[in-house]
């Protein structure tokens, strides 16, 4: 019998070592305990401080417990059930309506034996329930398994606030890419033509990327690039595209440029990455637009006069940097005064997943020509994007550009500035 008993207080002896190890890592962690007994107070208090907690504070009732914990945000709360001005059920309740607060693990320490009183408890918000009369093991124990979960937790809120913090830089990295001020007063100012875009990634950032550069007095270069993917990965593709533009120093046809660029991409892009491309050069002296595509969404031209509607360009060519052969081609139509460019991120007719877009190519380009005559082209973009969203402010499940180039029938100068 005596060796029975030797054997169990070292096994204790045991058990309360390795408590005692497990709960070293969180000495610093802050402890509340609710309880207007006096006697179980001072008894949890020795129990916690023997396994080296330090940070401990107490309060009588649940309304003076959320007091301290407004202005003290402990890591974890041990609290009575029965409790004069509020109970524990009630402080459950008001940890967990409160936001700031309802993170923390509450242990409700009870004598309740019945399953249906036990359950009420948990309904309240408790996260776990020791027995009355506290056994210093069971307690620690415990301590233990839910002060890890919140400090996981933490941990966790802490790097999803930093990586949203980082998003947030690189997102306005990402929209730096995008014309600046400069640049669009630059060519509005230069040239006939009126201007519109919208810009939208759908995760903060984005594989879409939309430009343009002045090629001369009277020629203007534009396009749109779709990068595979969205996220991170496909962004980075944008910084790296835009490496590639600003070393161009000349570009003389849209087909060599696109030849160029796959050249690049494809030496660059991890095996599986793609892009898609629509770039045009229009020359306001010529009143002629060449253009080029690497597999993006048919472009939309309405040409000058007002007779006719938009109609689908030519969206054909390899999509770039999947192989190092390159076979693009240069097409040319009329470019007039009134004439107008359409370009669009394929977003606009995925919208929703097909086959339930709302848009096909032909029923987006049967839309704008239904417009009014002297619709601008901020017009027709907030027409279309507000057909895809019901009129409704939602995000998109992909990222969404969109352009629109006329050829003004006006002097230089007409802009819409809501629209950059």
């Amino acid at each position: 019998m005596a060796r029975a008993a030797g054997i169990y207080r070292k096994l204790q002896e045991q058990q309360s070592r390795a408590v005692e190890n497990h709960l070293a890592d969180y000495a610093n962690s802050r402890i509340l305990i609710v309880e207007d007994s006096s006697v179980v107070l001072a008894l949890i208090s020795r129990f916690l401080t023997h396994y080296g907690l330090r940070q401990i504070r107490s309060a009588e009732n649940g309304q003076a417990a959320l007091q301290i914990m407004t202005e003290w945000q402990p890591d974890l709360i041990l609290t009575d059930l029965h409790m004069p001005v509020m109970d524990g059920f009630e402080l459950c309740r008001r940890i967990r309506s409160d936001g700031s607060l309802s993170d923390i693990p509450i242990l409700v320490l009870t004598g309740l034996e019945k399953l249906e009183e036990r359950i009420k408890v948990f309904e309240a918000g408790a996260t776990d329930l020791i027995g009355k009369p506290v056994y210093h093991l069971e307690l620690a124990g415990r301590l233990h398994v839910h002060l890890e979960r919140s400090h996981l937790i933490k941990r966790l809120k802490e790097y999803k606030e930093r990586v949203a913090d980082e998003i947030d830089l690189a997102r306005s990295m990402q929209v730096d890419l995008l014309p600046g001020e400069d640049l669009i007063r630059s060519v509005i100012d230069s040239m006939p033509v009126e201007l519109a875009s919208h810009y939208e990634a759908s995760i903060g950032l984005g594989g879409d990327l939309w430009g343009m550069r002045k090629l001369g007095p009277d020629q203007l270069f534009v396009y749109l690039l779709d990068f595979s993917g969205h996220g991170v990965g496909s962004a980075l593709n944008t910084f790296r595209f835009q490496g590639f533009f600003n070393s161009c120093d000349a570009i003389d046809v849209p087909s060599n440029f696109l030849a160029e660029l796959n050249g690049f991409l494809h030496e660059i892009l991890p095996v599986g990455q793609f892009a898609t491309m629509f770039c045009a050069i229009i020359d306001f002296r010529s009143r002629q637009m060449t253009f080029s595509s690497a597999g993006a969404p048919p472009a939309l031209l309405k040409t000058g006069g007002g007779n006719g509607g938009f109609v689908t360009l030519d969206g054909t060519g390899f999509p770039l940097g999947l192989r190092c052969k390159s076979d693009y081609m240069d097409q040319s139509l009329d470019f007039m005064e009134g004439s107008r460019l359409f370009l669009y991120s394929d977003a606009l007719i995925e919208t929703p997943d097909p086959p339930d877009s709302i848009f096909d190519y032909d029923g987006l380009a049967g839309f704008l020509s239904a417009q009014p005559e002297e619709t601008s082209c901020k017009a027709y973009i907030d027409a279309v994007l507000a057909r895809l969203t019901c009129g409704e402010t939602k995000a998109f499940s992909d990222d969404v550009t969109i352009v629109c180039v006329e050829f003004s029938r006006d002097l230089p100068g007409a802009i819409d500035d809501e629209c950059f």
